[in-house]
């Protein structure tokens, strides 16, 4: 089967807003944020219910879905967190159906960014932090492909090249 979804990932500033602005524009899917700060203001079960709504979506590109959910939950406490479980329910209704693209990039790089963009929700030792468990998350994944980018040897147009020749 076609892999109809992408669920592009990364910590901030690696560079996904770029990429799923240029991939959206070239395949004209709709663009859906899979995991926020807004969406984790809930119960558990309310943001099971709306990421098991996201898994039957098609031609979509997801900024951010479950693993980012994993990634910064813990770092807030008013925010709810999947279990493991309900993650891979999720992860086997996706199967088949989407294609992860993980975006990252050195901390020397994600400094500089960091550094001229700043971010209101997440400081710089979160943000290096988050890529050590963007890591560890993915290493979990059992029924999706994941692709890495280092978006700090490739230039976005190099890598939207590549994931529409590939996947």
């Amino acid at each position: 089967m076609v892999n109809i979804n992408y669920v592009v990932i990364g910590t901030d500033c690696s560079g996904k807003t770029s990429l799923v602005d240029m991939l959206s524009g070239i395949t004209e899917f709709k663009v859906v944020k899979g995991s926020s700060f807004e969406h984790s203001q809930c119960t558990r079960d309310e943001l099971f219910e709306k990421f098991l709504e996201f898994t039957k979506m098609e031609n979509i590109i997801f900024d951010r879905f479950t693993y980012c959910n994993e990634v910064y939950a813990p770092m807030y406490d008013d925010f709810a967190m999947l279990s493991d479980g309900q993650r891979r329910i999720i992860e086997k209704e996706m199967k088949d159906k989407a294609t992860i693209i993980y975006l990252y990039a050195d901390d020397e790089v994600l400094e500089q960014r960091f550094n001229i963009r700043g971010d209101e929700y997440v400081s710089l030792e979160k943000l290096k932090y988050a890529k050590y468990k963007y890591e560890e998350a993915l290493h979990k994944v059992e029924h999706l492909e994941v692709v890495k980018f280092d978006t700090g040897k490739l230039t976005t147009k190099e890598i939207v090249e590549q994931i529409l020749l590939n996947y």
